[in-house]
């Protein structure tokens, strides 16, 4: 057989895999996970009634614009992401303490660019007084309750976002 010939051939073979098969995953590398959007069905009331107080003023606060509708659900989708963040235990652990979770809410919003500032008067507010109930004003070690009490508070936030949107 001719060199030519079998060069050929075994370039039409890589090139019919190519065509009918064009992901082949030889390294075994992971496919990362889609981004969660927030629809409302894993969202739930907060059961704790000073929170769900507080998340009433949030969907207050957010009803007083029109772009509502859009902000709310990425502001739910948003906190719904630093609960995760903020759930991480163990060998995961990312936030640490009381402080670094005021850093983080401050900063995501900054880096995902939701142009909401002064949209919505009393949002902020709000929305303090609601991690405030949550967590305290201190600065703290984040221990198991803070940390499962922390993650309540950004549900509730999410949860209210949401409520709001409507």
């Amino acid at each position: 057989m001719n060199l030519k010939i079998l060069l050929l051939l075994i370039g039409s073979v890589l090139l019919g895999i190519g065509i009918l098969k064009p992901n082949i995953n030889l390294l075994n590398n992971p496919n990362p996970s889609p981004a969660v959007i927030v629809d409302g069905s894993d969202l739930s009331e907060p059961t704790d009634e000073k929170l769900k107080s507080r998340a009433k003023d949030v969907i207050k606060a957010l009803s007083s614009n029109n772009d509502r509708k859009t902000d709310g659900k990425r502001l739910a989708s948003l906190y719904s992401d630093l609960a995760n963040l903020v759930s991480l235990d163990g060998e995961d652990q990312v936030i640490k303490n009381t402080e670094e979770i005021r850093q983080a809410n401050k900063l995501v919003g900054l880096m995902l660019r939701l142009d909401i500032k002064g949209k919505y008067e009393d949002l902020p507010e709000a929305a303090q007084a609601l991690m405030l109930e949550a967590i305290g004003d201190d600065q703290v070690l984040l221990s198991t309750q803070l940390r499962a009490k922390a993650v309540d508070g950004f549900k509730a936030l999410a949860w209210s976002c949401y409520e709001g949107s409507k």
